[in-house]
């Protein structure tokens, strides 16, 4: 999924306000994934997902679309489902467009109060514990898209199936050498599970009691897929 009419917003992936967001917008009833430097957590307690953890993906659920923050509150929202096919609106069709009355940030600079989202809601394959990865920065929008990219092409010969996804963590160089590496979250599609599993909470056609394997992923002499938790496995 990308950005509506440009580009994806750049906020720093430590600072995550769709997740403060989607909390209060489903009433905590599933709990939120958040990525920072290069982990996975969740939850008001920030419990952290170890990588090679599996989820299973709603995409049916999916979400694209605009939120407008107010002191820091949400207090309007323009998201559609991606499987619609309907595009959200572009910024300029959501008003607010008089910079010159926006918040500003700690660098004083005007704060657009429209932020572009996506959401993926995700279930615990084992448990059936449901998660949602709310993001609006350039590497969690770009998961997502890579993901979505990988399930598009497939989709159509697994009828009335949800994929499983294996969360992973990369990084890359930052155009900018101040900021050093970037990490940034990697959603694999490693499985297929049918869509019915989604409500029982049933495993897909593979075994999950195998210990998990990193794969190698060139990313230069850091890679932010080798850390502790990785291939570590837990049940969701």
């Amino acid at each position: 999924m990308a950005q509506a009419g440009g580009g994806a917003v750049a906020n720093a992936d430590d600072y995550n306000p769709y997740a403060a967001y989607a909390e209060q917008a489903t009433g905590g009833a599933r709990n939120i994934i958040k990525f920072r430097k290069g982990r996975f957590f969740y939850g008001q307690d920030d419990i952290e997902i170890p990588l090679g953890t599996r989820l299973i993906a709603n995409m049916p659920g999916a979400k694209v679309g605009w939120v407008r923050w107010w002191d820091g509150r949400p207090t309007d929202e323009v998201m559609v489902l991606v499987g619609d096919g309907v595009a959200p609106p572009r910024r300029n069709e959501l008003g607010d467009d008089d910079r010159g009355l926006w918040e500003t940030d700690d660098r004083g600079d005007p704060k657009d109060p429209w932020q572009f989202t996506n959401h993926l809601p995700l279930k615990g394959p084992e448990t059936g514990e449901e998660f949602l990865f709310a993001t609006s920065t350039r590497g969690g929008i770009g998961a997502i898209g890579a993901f979505a990219k990988d399930y598009g092409t497939a989709y159509r010969q697994k009828p009335g199936k949800l994929p499983v996804i294996e969360l992973r963590a990369s990084d890359y160089a930052h155009p900018n050498k101040a900021y050093g590496r970037v990490d940034v979250p990697v959603f694999d599609l490693v499985d297929w599970v049918e869509e019915v599993d989604l409500l029982s909470g049933q495993e897909g056609d593979q075994p999950r009691d195998e210990p998990a394997t990193e794969p190698e992923r060139a990313t230069g002499a850091s890679n932010s897929a080798n850390r502790t938790g990785a291939g570590r496995r837990t049940r969701f």
